[in-house]
């Protein structure tokens, strides 16, 4: 992600049971998404894909706990992080209805 393109970041945060590799296979299939990029650090692993001029970035923490400490807003029992990065150049950046209907179909 190239945060001077950005315009919007969307953030979403959800709890699920499945691995984060069956999970985002799941999200590629349901939004025709390319195949997601996988990599991990020390306290995450995540995937990533840019489709159309958004970026789709899935973290999910080795620890449970870990996002309600990075973002205290986070509600308890979350496991996974879904950011949404919208190019500035994208037709519906400001567009908060279709923002709204993008994130739920995320969701």
């Amino acid at each position: 992600m190239d945060i001077e393109v950005t315009k919007r970041l969307e953030h979403i945060c959800l709890k699920s049971n499945f691995g984060l590799k069956e999970f985002g296979k799941k999200l590629e299939i349901a939004l025709s998404l390319p195949t997601m990029e996988y990599d991990f650090e020390n306290e995450t692993e995540w995937l990533t894909v840019e489709d159309e001029k958004i970026n789709y970035n899935i973290s999910r923490p080795y620890e449970k706990g870990t996002l309600q400490e990075w973002d205290d807003t986070t509600l308890e029992g979350c496991n996974f992080g879904i950011v949404l990065s919208i190019h500035k150049d994208h037709p519906s950046v400001l567009d908060n209805a279709w923002v709204d209907k993008t994130v739920a179909t995320v969701c």
